[in-house]
């Protein structure tokens, strides 16, 4: 992560900095057109590591409102397990539910928000979930998930910047 970092910088982005050595990239750029940035990262890691990583960008404030916009109580049951669905564009957000497959709303829910879609399920029943087998479905590949920790943390970092 540290020589992606000083990659990154080479080729124009400011104030860059890693988080959790898992593909989360902050920084800063006048550029203001998210999936310009995206392609251009994705182009600069495949000439440099080459390795295609589909990349997705999102600006501050568009991180904080899938934040605020979360689900009333999202986060707050100790015995289930939050994560953010990132999608990347482009994409039918109705498609993507529905080749998720069937869902066990006693215990999983997706929830579709702006970009996201906001999945939740119980840790002690997680192998019985559809959703927990997501890396086994085609649409996992257009999609970047973090947990909801991480979500909000990645969001209190842009605040601070």
């Amino acid at each position: 992560m540290a020589e992606l970092r000083m990659s990154l910088e080479k080729v124009g982005f400011a104030d860059v900095r890693t988080y959790i050595q898992s593909g989360n990239i902050l920084f800063s750029s006048d550029e203001i057109d998210s999936l310009g940035l995206a392609q251009k990262i994705e182009k600069h890691i495949e000439e440099t590591y080459s390795c295609i990583v589909p990349t997705l960008v999102l600006n501050q404030p568009s991180l904080q409102a899938i934040v605020d916009n979360a689900p009333s109580g999202w986060g707050s049951d100790p015995k289930w397990k939050y994560n953010s669905l990132f999608l990347l564009p482009p994409y039918d957000r109705e498609k993507v539910i529905a080749s998720i497959g069937i869902l066990k709303p006693d215990i999983e829910t997706i929830t579709p928000g702006e970009g996201v879609l906001y999945q939740s399920m119980s840790i002690e029943l997680f192998g019985r979930t559809t959703t927990g087998k997501l890396a086994g479905v085609p649409i996992y590949q257009r999609m970047t998930i973090r947990n909801w920790n991480t979500t909000r943390k990645l969001a209190e970092l842009l605040r601070s910047r």
